[in-house]
């Protein structure tokens, strides 16, 4: 089985490439930059090519031999359909470490193709998908009847450039939700309660997650919403419209990111060593019965890097692949997550909500 790690030189990527070499994997390295991705190559002794992912004969070459990519170059906005649209052309099974609503939904809307190519295009591989996605599952198993969901995550550690990038790209857009089945927009942090994480309850403010895609695909709950901590989340709703705006003028957005490139690196060993990832979420339904569960893993890119290594074992070691556009659980079984090594693992009990401070 030949794999490839496309963004090998970013932050995830090179997390990603260094786990698989530790597992006694040899992925061949990709990316458009030749200094960096080969200097990565270089380092961990494995084979590597460069390609520019608008180069559609040359990606089509280098994905020849290749059976499973794992797509880790963003933004995934830009980078996802060209990638996948080459996997459905070669043959080349997909996955990628997307968060993205919009990227989720182009994916999903590839479902038809990539049947009749016969190829599997799983986004969403790392955190925070794969966790989230587990806990929705397990609530609608427990409580079938649900009609919402609520989702919550706390990342701690720090942020890579390509996250900060992301969500710079996110503020742009505002918040979105999913209402009676439909992607709706709202102000961020349009909505806040209070949740229990591990030992101590915490004030959350809404925000557009890739659960709102990924979720409701997999559970069919028509009303979902994320939640995470921002600070001054208040006041960010009230602003939300100016801030929007300002996003939006010439030349704001890019002084930004020469900021992030400037100043952000990513977590370092040590920080992601000792630090973990909390997810909670709820579901209810209109009788009024209410399940909730939570979870806590390793670092967000810890936990995302050891996440797409297992997606692509899994999908190599499978009998048959279910070809189409589906989600981690779908693609990968719903107690996927359990099986990813040094994950750190750590899942709550189901139980009914007690004092969550619930504000709809």
């Amino acid at each position: 089985m030949t794999w490839m790690i496309y963004g090998a030189n970013g932050y995830t990527g090179g997390l990603l490439a260094e786990r698989a070499v530790a597992a006694g994997e040899r992925p061949v390295l990709a990316g458009r930059n030749a200094k960096a991705v080969g200097a990565v190559a270089r380092r961990l002794d494995l084979p590597f090519v460069v390609v520019d992912l608008a180069d559609s004969a040359g990606l089509d070459a280098a994905l020849a031999d290749v059976d499973i990519v794992a797509h880790c170059a963003g933004p995934f906005s830009a980078t996802a359909l060209p990638m996948a649209r080459a996997c459905l052309r070669t043959g080349t099974h997909y996955t990628d470490v997307t968060g993205e609503v919009d990227v989720f939904e182009a994916l999903y809307g590839l479902h038809d193709a990539a049947v009749a190519a016969g190829v599997a295009l799983v986004p969403g591989v790392g955190f925070d998908v794969v966790p989230t996605e587990y806990l929705a599952v397990r609530l609608a198993r427990e409580l079938p009847t649900a009609t919402h969901l609520d989702i919550a995550l706390v990342s701690r550690g720090g942020f890579s450039r390509g996250t900060l990038r992301t969500a710079l790209e996110g503020a742009q857009a505002g918040g979105r939700v999913r209402a009676d089945g439909d992607l709706v927009s709202v102000a961020t942090a349009h909505r806040s309660r209070r949740v229990r994480l591990t030992g101590e309850e915490v004030t959350v403010h809404s925000i557009p997650l890739g659960d709102i895609s990924s979720a409701y695909r997999s559970t069919g709950i028509a009303n979902i919403t994320d939640f995470t901590r921002i600070p001054f989340g208040g006041f960010l709703r009230r602003v939300d419209p100016v801030v929007r705006a300002t996003l939006r003028l010439p030349g704001v957005t890019k002084l930004l990111d020469r900021g992030i490139a400037a100043a952000i690196t990513g977590p370092s060993e040590n920080t992601r060593a000792d630090t973990r990832s909390e997810l909670w979420a709820e579901v209810t339904d209109p009788a009024g019965q209410a399940r909730q569960l939570s979870l806590v893993v390793a670092n967000t890119y810890d936990f995302t890097a050891a996440g797409a290594l297992h997606a692509v074992r899994t999908l190599a070691a499978a009998e048959s692949v279910p070809a189409g556009a589906h989600t981690p659980s779908q693609a990968l079984g719903a107690d996927f997550l359990e099986g990813i090594p040094r994950a750190g693992v750590d899942v709550g009990a189901i139980v009914a909500p007690t004092g969550t401070g619930a504000a709809r």
